[in-house]
């Protein structure tokens, strides 16, 4: 009787041990199938949870670079809106001042209807050079100059100074747009370059600021096309990339999760089966005696 008592005490600590390690690899294939992670916690791989979580640091690093991009490219071209609406005006005050220049044919009073035109155009150059602005914040009346910093935008995953770009944008006030023959100021009423006293220099000093703002717009042009696009280009390459190293290492083979989800069902099934055989043993052996 002993022997029978002894044999199935092993045997059932035996059994049980196995169902029990059959029930923890079925709750882990469970687990990978209903999250479709093969790494749900670092037990399962403690090596790939480090470059999982390096991974998905960098990609979130990506796509916040990727934001910050796309903000500092909407920036610019708010700001490049401004400048487009300066060109327009100084090109009509150019128009103006040309006419102005026909003193043989133009009245006193047509040349001072001209000049009151461009009184107006210069004071539109002040409105948008003050209200042209990107969430609150000026963009081309000197707020963004050099010496006041410019605007830096960080474009890479990393916060230093190799993966930033720093934009400035002088002041764009009609106190400030010209060159060493005087400022667009100097064209209105009163001025040095008024068109019934000198339409000369106020051609020149047109021309000078015409050429500023187109080249300042082509500076800005050139930043979007050659830094800022082809930058969100990279990164989301980068992000590609970066997603599927990390679905490499960190999602479940379905196929075979569900192969082993398969193969632990039978043998918990067959387990608990074994396990009840087990516990029959010595009643089967006992009657036996008996009888």
């Amino acid at each position: 009787m002993s022997v029978f008592s002894i044999n199935s005490i092993a045997n059932n600590l035996q059994a049980t041990q196995q169902v029990q390690r059959t029930q923890a690899a079925l709750v882990d294939t469970l687990t990978q199938l209903s999250t479709g992670l093969r790494i749900n916690s670092a037990k399962d791989d403690p090596a790939g949870l480090i470059a999982q979580e390096l991974l998905r640091a960098e990609i979130t690093a990506s796509n916040a670079a990727i934001k910050n991009t796309r903000m500092a490219n909407a920036m610019l071209k708010v700001a490049e809106s401004g400048l487009g609406e300066i060109n327009k005006l100084l090109n009509d005050a150019k128009g103006l001042t040309v006419e102005a220049a026909n003193s043989g044919v133009m009245s006193p009073e047509m040349i001072e209807a001209n000049q009151t035109q461009v009184n107006q155009i210069l004071n539109s150059v002040n409105r948008i050079a003050t209200t042209t602005n990107w969430i609150g914040k000026p963009l081309i009346d000197g707020t963004l100059s050099a010496q006041n910093g410019g605007a830096t935008f960080q474009l890479g995953t990393d916060v230093v100074p190799s993966q930033q770009y720093n934009e400035t944008i002088e002041s764009l006030l009609a106190t400030n747009i010209g060159d060493k023959n005087g400022k667009l100021n100097d064209l209105a009423s009163g001025g040095k370059a008024e068109l019934s006293v000198n339409p000369a220099l106020a051609s020149k000093i047109l021309d000078s600021a015409i050429l500023q703002i187109a080249t300042k717009r082509g500076e800005i042009g050139a930043t979007q096309k050659y830094t800022l696009d082809s930058n969100i280009a990279a990164l989301e390459n980068s992000v590609v990339q970066l997603t599927g190293a990390l679905s490499q290492i960190s999602d479940a083979d379905f196929a075979i999760v569900a192969s082993e989800l398969a193969r632990n069902q039978i043998l918990l099934e067959a387990g608990i089966k074994t396990l009840g055989i087990i516990n029959q043993t010595p009643q089967y052996a006992a009657s036996l005696i008996n009888a």
